[in-house]
């Protein structure tokens, strides 16, 4: 497993290649059209994104001190693990105590526990491409 840091600049793929492979991946729909939207999330100062290797997060800091997190990436599960360590390190540093994500996939549970990160693991319902769908969700205290 390759920590985030060995990546070589040859490896690692750009912000905007990573988000769309990881769209397309995911069935997103029209690229052009979620584009728009990740844009206008950004507009907010509580919303940015963090590239770490080949995994973009979108962070949405919900005030005082929690993230909700989505993942974009075109790592594998082995080598997405340092970049979830990582990201918990940059966002302790930032004040976060808490950052929460979902996944309808219940293959993160497994990417889950080998971070080694304190993640607690529930189901709750979420609106995914507007239809109510069961998804995990994770909380890390940081």
């Amino acid at each position: 497993m390759k920590p985030v840091a060995d990546i070589t600049p040859e490896q690692k793929q750009n912000l905007l290649n990573i988000i769309k492979q990881s769209v397309e991946k995911e069935g997103g729909g029209d690229f052009n059209v979620f584009m728009q939207k990740l844009a206008s999330i950004l507009q907010d100062p509580n919303n940015k994104l963090i590239h770490l290797g080949n995994t973009v997060f979108l962070v949405k800091r919900v005030p005082p001190d929690t993230a909700e997190v989505h993942t974009f990436s075109i790592d594998s599960p082995q080598n997405i693990v340092p970049a979830f360590q990582a990201l918990a390190k940059v966002l302790k540093n930032q004040g976060i105590k808490k950052a929460i994500t979902y996944a309808a996939n219940p293959a993160y549970a497994r990417i889950a526990k080998q971070t080694g990160l304190p993640v607690r693991m529930g189901q709750t319902k979420k609106k995914v491409k507007g239809i109510d769908q069961s998804v995990y969700t994770f909380e890390v205290t940081l």
